[in-house]
């Protein structure tokens, strides 16, 4: 197929995958090729860059007819950082791509033509609304800088703006470049896996001044870090306007994983407090919380009115995070289980709890495939779960099917593997009831959705 790559051919983009990119067919045999940037109804000429038997890339090179939607992007980096790719597109047409992708999802995986969608509910916020950003450390010409990585690689983009993050982040990129400079710190090289500094992690409170750095090293828990690295936490404090702490994360694995099992506090505070859905909660440096705080109201409301329509009493949930929605799932129930395998994020899902009050909920600090087969003889009305976008293993659907909620509340950031364990779940006695979804990542093809399932009922 080598033979055919750096053709120019020209075609009509018809849809978009999960991906974002232009989907497009080509000849008689409708031959599929992929193009990023381009948005459906546009006609192209680009350059045939990846070639298989199934499918081809294409590099868009000029675009014949535009769609009418297509926006100059806003940020200076787009096409070069990995972290969007709709910002060509306006805002409500996005909307409009996302649901797009979950129908497309649900018909590819789930064999399933969705009906009685009300669309993608947009973002209160579509710029400055992420409370988290994972900057990569790199040396680059004997230089140490931090940016973000490419589309599809690890190629270091050093940035100086990123309009996506709250501004208090975004205002923070300049000087962490200039005290990773001036600090002496060496970067780590995942090619060789030596080096100390891999990540720069920063995150912040959406409604709170709470504000915290984790650069994360490769070295084992035990080894002291050197002088260096308290350097540079001094830095980041006299520097960064508004820094709340400094805590310091240990990775010493090969591979893309940013974080490591244990974190050290250097300086300041080492939790971050925010305050969501009437609910005032904290959560650590290496814990899960959603980076879009408004929209996340919005999506922890809408699985409550789930649970609130249904009568749902007894919850189980899995995958629970610090408990941000656990708390909002507990008012109104008798009892919610918990179950959260991360130490640090279980440790705080028990303080918050305690916090506000929620003395009906009981915290298992142990993996969903666990907690399902622990739980297995327990009655639950409703089971409630949020995995990460891998979505959930065998073993969890079928300890979920094992226990026989009369609902499932399934919250998902992926789609496709939504889809699919949609699909085992109705192999096994289930029904969809409806989908929501939510842009919870304006300027990016991400999507958050929730499906809701209900036991069928079998007639005697």
């Amino acid at each position: 197929m080598k033979d055919h790559e750096d053709r120019i051919i020209s075609v009509t983009v018809e849809t978009v995958n999960s991906r974002g990119d232009g989907v497009a067919r080509s000849g008689d045999e409708r031959f599929v090729y992929f193009v990023p940037g381009a948005l459906p109804g546009e006609r192209i000429t680009g350059k045939v860059v990846l070639l298989k038997k199934s499918y081809g890339v294409l590099d868009l090179l000029k675009i014949e007819e535009p769609n009418p939607e297509r926006i100059v992007p806003r940020c200076p980096w787009y096409g070069r950082c990995g972290g969007c790719s709709l910002q060509h597109a306006s805002y409500a047409f996005q909307l409009r791509m996302k649901e797009l992708v979950v129908r497309d999802a649900f018909r590819k995986m789930a064999s399933m033509a969705l009906s009685d969608i009300e669309g993608c509910v947009a973002s209160p916020l579509q710029w400055n609304y992420r409370n988290k950003a994972s900057f990569p450390v790199q040396n680059t010409a004997g230089v140490i800088r931090a940016g973000f990585y490419s589309q599809g690689s690890h190629d270091l983009v050093p940035v100086d703006a990123c309009p996506v993050l709250d501004g208090k982040l975004e205002g923070w990129i300049d000087p962490i470049g200039s005290i990773l400079k001036r600090s002496g710190i060496e970067a780590y090289d995942e090619s060789v896996h030596k080096g100390l500094l891999r990540h720069v992690v920063v995150r912040c409170g959406g409604r709170t001044s709470s504000s915290i750095v984790v650069p994360v090293i490769c070295l084992p828990p035990g080894k002291e870090a050197p002088d260096g690295i308290n350097k540079l936490s001094a830095m980041i404090m006299e520097e960064l306007p508004g820094a709340g702490g400094v805590v310091v994360n240990y990775n010493p694995s090969r591979g893309n994983t940013i974080h490591g099992g244990f974190s050290k506090l250097v300086a300041g505070e080492g939790a971050i407090s925010e305050n969501i859905g009437g609910l005032s909660v904290k959560y650590g440096p290496t814990s899960f919380f959603q980076i879009n705080l408004l929209q996340a109201e919005s999506l922890f409301k809408a699985a409550v009115e789930e649970l609130d329509s249904m009568e749902s009493k007894r919850v189980l949930e899995l995958y629970s995070g610090t408990g941000a929605l656990t708390l909002n799932l507990a008012r109104g129930r008798k009892r919610v289980h918990a179950v959260e395998e991360w130490p640090e994020t279980a440790r705080y899902l028990r303080e918050n709890a305690i916090a506000n009050g929620a003395d009906n909920i009981q915290v298992l600090e142990m993996s969903s495939e666990r907690g399902v087969q622990f739980l297995r003889g327990a009655k639950f009305d409703s089971v409630v779960m949020d995995p990460p976008r891998k979505g959930c293993s065998e073993q969890v659907l079928k300890g979920v099917s094992a226990i026989g909620p009369e609902s499932i509340v399934y919250i998902s950031c992926n789609p496709a593997t939504l889809a699919r364990d949609c699909a085992f779940l109705m192999e096994r006695g289930y029904r969809l009831r409806n989908i929501r979804i939510f842009d919870m990542f304006p300027q990016t093809f991400h999507v958050e959705t929730i499906a809701t399932m209900v036991k069928q009922k079998h007639n005697p």
